[in-house]
């Protein structure tokens, strides 16, 4: 019997601790995605790393200012030895609902629009995320325009 409680309380941990690993999974996932599209024009501006670190630290992923710079700094490393989206993608796919990577999408858009001039290679990198998230075409142009809109309130 007593073994029973031990049993149960070690599992309590692995749970919680795999818990802990899926939301830095989630985050890596997140921040390798959104560096993908701020360094597909081969630039990145202030502006984009900012939208960035703001965007993470919205999420529900309990990390400090601090946190989400080491994140951002450990997926620059992460998306440059990369072979591709797929597996980020997949990630994404495993834990996000369809309303989150919609999110998600626009949130990149958000990206290529913080610099104020959208490359062909931020939008190609996008629309390829996109299709790999099963993104909806139609929720990929409406993530476009909600992006651009807010872009462009904030410009003026």
């Amino acid at each position: 019997m007593a073994f029973k409680w031990l049993e149960k309380l070690t599992q309590l941990r692995e749970s919680e601790s795999e818990k802990g690993n899926d939301s830095d999974e989630l985050g890596m996932t997140l921040a390798v995605l959104m560096w993908e599209v701020a360094k597909s024009d081969f630039q990145e501006s202030d502006s984009e790393i900012k939208t960035m670190t703001a965007w993470l630290e919205g999420q529900n992923l309990g990390l400090t200012q601090q946190d989400v710079i080491q994140l951002l700094d450990a997926a620059r490393n992460e998306q440059a030895r990369s072979a591709g989206l797929f597996e980020y993608t997949r990630r994404a796919c495993e834990r996000m609902s369809m309303g989150e990577r919609v999110q998600l999408v626009e949130q990149l858009w958000h990206i290529a629009y913080a610099d104020g001039v959208i490359d062909k290679y931020e939008e190609a990198a996008i629309r390829k995320a996109s299709e790999l998230l099963y993104v909806p075409h139609s929720d990929f142009i409406r993530a476009k325009f909600a992006a651009e809109t807010s872009w462009q309130r904030e410009a003026d």
